[in-house]
Parts: structure tokens; sequence; C-alpha cells
């Protein structure tokens, strides 16, 4: 295969991009074929509404089959919501937590794959254990930046008990990546079932739902997706789907579409369970068009490229922070780090004038915690980085 070449086709659907686009661990710029195809369905939306009806469903099918085949997942195994926060509440609020049950997750995690486990425990009178991840301005701060370290907190914390391991694969502050494999495989061993945030790893590294030990992942398609907002997905083991129970219940729930409800219909036993009404068939296709963009290069070949771009970047924020470094810049995310989020710490009046900057020479980016973070995607470019390094340069 050509991978110079599907590369290039690939950094081709972002041609018409603005600006620096450094904030793909918040939200992308659409592909080309996304944007396009979301403009065509707005188009036939207002021209033949329902004279599209059979065919737009039928499409549904084939989305559904496009996912569940990037995510290496069964066709079965797959559910549409309106976002990845929606996907994690039907996790958390459709397991039958018991009094006494622990569900962990650690202290770096995005809000919405933490308040729906904490209201699970609240309402069942589960424990609720949060693993401390390390001072990011203490000693061991490595720790608090190291997806090596953090996974052995982890795995350290399962136990008899623990029914639920809740963790992003990949952490949104420092861009940590957790080890699937080690978690799940440990969760197992005690009769626990793993439930991963994918949406900050999700289109930007290699994944396999077959092959990996994970029994849930959420994922979004506005971030390393390169999709339109408002797009969530999951994929859940048969084993967990015959556990969890919708906590939102529609006529797609008992597959009532267009008909009459029957008292002696039967519940959905695919993940279609989850889907109580019907969709944006609109954003549902243009997010197929970026699973094909980034299904058609490759998604060894998109994390190739961002490391390599990572690499570059990083690279120069060590010699902008000159010998010694921690003065004028410290880099806090490690060379070798596999995700494309990249953070860094700035003095205040230094930070100030860096994200003014930013805003007058169009580089979009993101404050989280005490970090600045850049987060770099595969149709990013090498001018990207070093005019972005000139501009942090020129702020310093």
């Amino acid at each position: 295969m050509d991978h110079a070449g599907t590369l290039l086709e690939f950094k081709k659907e972002f041609s018409s991009r603005e600006g620096i686009q450094f904030n793909n661990a918040g939200r992308s710029p659409l592909s080309t074929s996304a944007a396009e195809r979301l403009a065509t369905m707005a188009f036939l939306s207002q021209t033949q509404a329902s004279l599209l009806d059979m065919e737009w469903i039928a499409s549904l099918g084939e989305v559904r089959k496009s996912v569940a085949d990037f995510l290496g997942a069964g066709i079965d195994e797959v559910a549409f919501t309106p976002n990845c926060a929606t996907a994690l509440s039907q996790a958390a609020l459709g397991f039958p937590l018991r009094a006494g049950d622990e569900v962990i997750t650690i202290d770096q995690e995005y809000a919405s794959n933490y308040y729906p486990w904490k209201v699970s425990c609240e309402r069942s009178g589960g424990k609720f254990t949060v693993i401390h991840s390390g001072d990011p301005s203490g000693p061991a701060s490595s720790d608090f930046f190291s997806g090596e370290a953090l996974t052995k907190k982890v795995l350290a914390a399962i136990r008899p008990g623990v029914k639920i391991v809740a963790l992003s694969w990949v952490q949104f502050q420092t861009g940590a990546v957790l080890d699937l494999r080690a978690i799940g495989e440990k969760a197992h061993s005690v009769g626990a079932f793993f439930v991963v945030d994918g949406i900050q790893g999700i289109g930007q590294l290699p994944f396999s739902f077959r092959d990996l030990p994970v029994d849930f992942i959420a994922g979004g398609s506005h971030k390393w997706m390169c999709g339109p907002l408002m797009q969530g997905f999951f994929a859940v083991k048969r084993e967990l789907l015959a556990v969890l129970q919708p906590t939102i219940v529609g006529c797609g729930t008992f597959n009532r579409f267009g008909t009459f409800a029957d008292p002696t219909a039967e519940m959905e036993l695919s993940a279609r369970k989850f889907e109580a009404g019907g969709f944006s068939l609109m954003i549902l296709s243009s997010f197929n068009e970026t699973v094909r963009v980034h299904a058609q290069v490759g998604m060894g070949v998109v994390a190739d490229e961002i490391a390599r771009l990572s690499g570059i970047l990083r690279r120069g924020l060590l010699e902008l922070a000159g010998p010694g470094g921690g003065k004028r810049l410290e880099l806090v995310t490690p060379l070798d780090q596999a995700s494309g989020i990249t953070s860094f710490k700035l003095p205040l009046d230094a930070e100030v004038r860096f994200l003014q900057r930013c805003k007058e020479e169009q580089i979009a980016l993101a404050k989280r915690g005490d970090f600045v973070r850049a987060s770099v995607h595969a149709y990013c470019s090498d001018d990207d980085v070093t005019r972005f390094l000139a501009v942090l340069q020129s702020a310093l």
C-alpha cells in the first residue's frame, strides 16, 4: 500500500481549513467529504424530505456497519447516541450496581466520565473510588503525565469487590495513554467490567474492540474523528449488553418504529435497544464520510504521522525551554508519548502574551488546568508546527 499517497489524500481532505488547528482534542475541522455530505443532506431535507425516507432508513444500516468495522466490533454491538456523555451515562446509570459494589476511576477524568459514575454510586449505595494520580507540581510529578505510571496505579486498585473500572483511554489534559489490555485483563480477573471513554483516542490511535478486553467504549464525532458535532456512539460486548438496561426507552427499544405499540413485543436484544427514537440522518451521514476517510488512510498511518509531528513540536518546545528547562517554558508531556496531545506550562505573563498572539494569528489550542494544550492531528503540516513555535518564541 502507498502510505505516502494515502496520507497525502487524507491531508487534502482538510486543505480548506484556516489558521493552525491544534485543538483536535477539543474540536477538529470537518473533512471536505463530511462537510459536502452534510450540505447535500441538508439540501435534500429541504427539497425532498419524506420522499427519501426509505432510502435514508436503509442508509442507517450502512452507517452502523461502517462504524462497527472501524471499531472492530460486531454490527449488533454498536449503538448511536447524541454525544459521548450520553453513551457514558447509559453505561453508568444502566448498570445494576448494588450497595457496596465498587467503581474505580482516576482523578484526571473528564467530567463526562466522572459524574455519571458518581451519581450511579450515590443512587445505588455503591462505593465510588477515585485514584489519586499524583501532584502535577510535586516531587513525583512525572507520574501525573505518564500513562505507564497511571496504569500501574489502576492495576494496584483493582481487587475483588470492584464491579466497574471506568477510565479514559487517553487523558484529555495530559494525553497520557493507558494500557487497555493490562487493565482489562486485571478487571476481568476479579469479575469487573471495563468501561472506556475513548473519545480522545478513537480517530488518532489504532483500536480493535474485538481484540481488546474492553467491555464498553464510547466515542464522539467532533474531536479526532473530524466529524460534525452532536454524534456519539458506543460499542458494548455481549456479556455487558445482557446486563445493561436502557436508561431512555422509546419505540426503538422494542423496534416499533412507525407503528402502534405492541404489548407482546420483546425488547431488542442488540445494542439497538439503547436507541430510543429517531436519528439525525444528516449528521450520521456526514459522520459516515469521516469514518470512511480515516479507514481509507488506515489508523496506523494516521498514528505514525501524529507521532512524527508531535515529536517535532515537543523537541521544539524543549529547545525553547533552554538549558535546564522550567524557567521560560516547561514541557510536561513525555517526548515519546503516543497520543497527539502535548501540554506545556508558561509563566503567567508569557502565557497571556502567547494566548493573545494565538488569537491574532488564528491558532486554535486550549488551556486545560495549569497547562497549555496543543493537540496535533495527521492532517496538520510541518509548517504548522514551525509557525506555532515561532509565535510561542515571540511571546517568551
